[in-house]
This record gives structure tokens, C-alpha cells and sequence, in this order.
């Protein structure tokens, strides 16, 4: 395998075994009620939440453009016998996403985790627009994402370890937040992320990335919802369904198209 691909499955591995999704699934599935749905998720990654979501009774799609990520949700999908699940390989912003869903779920910080060469606030944007015309008329739209008041706490000039163990290939590997700065100005944040990974029978090599995330305000997300057709019914702090308070960093949000 060439360094990036070992790279891209370890961290596939790696964050389906260390990232809990259980307070982010309990909600999804109150907020979408017990009527089965036709359910499409943008950026499944490994189906920690569109598997449950499937087994609930709802018929979801799953999209994503991590080949090792799907895998992983096909994996699961197998071994369940999960018939109302589908998965997709597509770029969020460039691959139909099919039309007259029930319900679409822009979850676990997507908008904050793309992976795109558009012009990072143009492509959270068009996020609500294609979520728009994949619903059907009063459809559901479900936004789950971090929204800090301030950036301070994202200012970390340091080196600290995110993630660390074994992949089922038996790479070992230790994943790091280099040196993050934030902007609070373009409300961005920009820094750099190194991989020190070592293959069962192979060398230890290291894999530096950028990584530069634009974190907009609850107020332009707002615009954006209403310029995409969408009417915001409830605004909450936490997956627990707790009131939206400024100086929490999360948001989910639940909205409906117009007619």
C-alpha cells in the first residue's frame, strides 16, 4: 500500500474504535421520530450512525467519499443483514444526492470536516442547497455541529497526541494536532496534522497534512438555511435536547423545507 493510503485506512480503524457516537445517535433517532423515513446521511464515514439509524426501521443511504470509512459501514451492513441500508462513494458537493428524502442528516461536524478544493465557506453553503433539493416538500433537514461564540480555546501553538493504537492491519500509528491558530476575524482555524505510523513489516514513516476549518456563527448559518428554503423550528445546545446557549460550542438544529 502506498504511505497515504496506509494513512487513510489507520484513521479509519482508528477513529471507528476510539470515537463514541452514542449521545449523537440517541438524538438523531428522537429528533427523526419512530415512522421509518427515507433517510440520506452526508459523510457516514464508518455507519456509526446510519447503521443504527437502519436498524431503527428507517431506509437510509449513506454517502461518503472515504473508500476505507465505507468499507468499514459495509462491513457492518453485511454482518447485520441490514437491507435499508445503502451506501454511496461521492464528493458531498459534486455527486447527486437523489431527491424526495424524508429527512437529511448533516452530522458529527461535517460542516467543519470537509474535505474540498471550493472556497471553504462556499462549500458549507452549498451544503443547504443540495440538502434542499434532495428533500421532498416539508422534508426534515438535521445540522449537527460545533458553534463556539469565540475561537480562544482553538489557539494551541503546541504538539498534542489525538489518537493513538493498532489498525486491523497491525499498523501502529500516533496521530497529531500540530500548532493550531485561529482567526476570529474570517473565524477560521489553520494548523497542521502529522501521522507517525509504522506497518506491521515495514519502516516508520511520517505523513504531514494542513488543515484549515471555517466555523461560521449560528447567525450565518441561519442566513443560509433561509436563503436555501428552509424554516428553523428548534435550536438546541446538545444531543441531549439542552436549550442553545452562546457560550456552548454545539448546535443541532432541526428544519424544514418550505412547501
Amino acid at each position: 500500500m502506498k504511505p497515504e493510503d496506509i494513512q487513510t485506512h489507520w484513521f479509519a480503524h482508528l477513529y471507528e474504535q476510539t470515537e463514541d457516537e452514542t449521545t449523537l445517535i440517541a438524538c438523531m433517532l428522537r429528533l427523526l421520530g419512530t415512522t421509518p423515513l427515507r433517510v440520506l446521511e452526508i459523510g457516514c464515514g464508518g455507519g456509526k450512525l446510519c447503521v443504527p439509524l437502519a436498524q431503527a426501521g428507517h431506509q437510509v443511504t449513506g454517502m461518503d467519499s472515504d473508500t476505507h470509512m465505507l468499507r468499514i459501514a459495509q462491513g457492518k451492513a453485511i454482518d447485520l443483514n441490514l437491507t435499508r441500508l445503502r451506501l454511496m462513494h461521492g464528493d458531498a458537493l459534486t455527486t447527486p444526492w437523489g431527491e424526495n428524502h424524508d429527512a437529511v442528516i448533516l452530522g458529527t461536524n461535517l460542516l467543519l470536516n470537509l474535505v474540498t478544493n471550493w472556497d471553504y465557506k462556499q462549500a458549507q453553503k452549498q451544503l443547504f442547497f443540495r440538502a434542499a433539493q434532495a428533500l421532498r416538500p416539508r422534508g426534515t433537514l438535521l445540522v449537527d455541529f460545533d458553534c463556539p461564540e469565540t475561537l480562544d480555546t482553538y489557539n494551541n501553538h503546541g504538539e498534542w497526541l489525538c489518537m493513538e493504537g493498532t489498525d486491523d492491519l497491525g499498523t501502529f500509528g500516533q496521530y497529531y494536532v500540530c500548532g493550531d491558530t485561529a482567526d476570529e476575524h474570517t473565524r477560521t482555524v489553520k494548523g497542521k496534522r502529522r501521522y507517525v505510523l509504522t506497518p506491521k513489516d515495514g519502516a516508520t514513516f511520517t505523513v504531514d497534512t494542513t488543515s484549515t476549518k471555517h466555523f461560521p456563527t449560528l447567525e450565518e448559518v441561519c442566513i443560509w438555511l433561509y436563503r436555501a428554503g428552509f424554516a428553523i423550528r428548534s435550536i438546541h445546545g446538545g444531543h441531549n435536547g439542552e436549550a442553545f446557549d452562546p457560550q456552548h460550542r454545539r448546535a443541532v438544529m432541526v428544519c424544514r423545507k418550505a412547501d
